[in-house]
């Protein structure tokens, strides 16, 4: 009985000890994952597919805009208003043409 008694005591003694390294082991770790910060390759890795949803989002958005009739003449009347504008500043009507065609679409201006 005292035999058990003593075996019992050490495999507590054992149990408890394992545990208690296990913590002091893990603890370094985790603070140590808490603490570093992630390198800007992560985070752009990160908000890839965020950045894509978003884009996606803007590009259907921006298509369902285009297929409509009435979004075509709103841009023919402004094609032809600035082909106007640009004649009544001064420029030829060869120069305003160049420049309605160089144009293009209106777009909004490019992120830098």
């Amino acid at each position: 009985m005292e035999k058990m008694n003593i075996r019992l005591r050490v495999t507590g003694f054992v149990t408890i000890a394992l545990i208690v390294l296990a913590v002091i082991a893990l603890v370094p770790i985790s603070a140590e994952a808490q603490q570093k910060q992630p390198s800007q390759e992560e985070i752009m890795q990160m908000m890839g597919p965020m950045m894509r949803g978003m884009i996606e989002g803007m590009m259907e958005a921006m298509l369902s805009i285009m297929v409509k009739p009435e979004t075509g003449e709103q841009l023919a009347t402004f094609t032809r208003n600035y082909y106007e504008a640009l004649i009544a500043k001064g420029f030829s009507k060869d120069e305003a043409l160049k420049i309605v065609t160089s144009v293009g679409m209106p777009s909004l201006p490019a992120m830098k």
